[in-house]
């Protein structure tokens, strides 16, 4: 008896049920699903948090507001324009989200002062900032590097919160 085209093997056909195409189609499709809901995720959270009323929302963070929003700055930079590391999309959202996870963490298991006070770890990235607004300010000055653009401009965009 002559064997039929599924026996032999036709193009196309692997010959035995297809379990391992089926298999790896559902790994790449499962996994390009999660990327998506990640992406959106993250996109959801950055769209959420990008208002400085959600900073707001914890009321330690009310005086800092209230400053700010008497500030020039209030037209032009946000909480994260200056608290979060802008230099690309990645950074930013790690930052964001490892600021999340402390102020949250400090809001719920810690005894917070009156004022609040930069973290020296936070200091760098503010400065940074500044001058990344400022460059066409700082551009030809000759810094101190040991000074920070807050050590003389401290009530900027605080009012005299500090």
């Amino acid at each position: 008896m002559k064997p039929s085209q599924v026996e032999r093997g036709a193009p196309g056909v692997s010959g035995g049920t297809g379990k391992p195409k089926f298999k790896i189609t559902i790994t790449v499709g499962l996994l390009v699903a999660f990327c998506l809901v990640g992406l959106l995720g993250v996109q959801g959270v950055h769209s959420a948090t990008k208002d400085p009323s959600f900073c707001v929302s914890c009321h330690v963070m009310e005086p800092v507001y209230g400053t700010w929003s008497h500030s020039a700055h209030r037209e032009i930079a946000g909480c994260n324009d200056c608290h979060t590391d802008n230099t690309n999309y990645f950074t930013k959202t790690y930052t964001k989200a490892t600021a999340g996870v402390q102020h949250l963490y400090h809001n719920t298991f810690s005894d917070l002062p009156d004022r609040l006070r930069i973290a020296d770890s936070n200091t760098a990235l503010v400065q940074g900032n500044c001058i990344r607004c400022h460059e066409d300010v700082v551009r030809n000055l000759n810094m101190d590097p040991d000074r920070r653009c807050f050590d003389c401009h401290r009530y900027t965009p605080h009012s005299n919160y500090r």
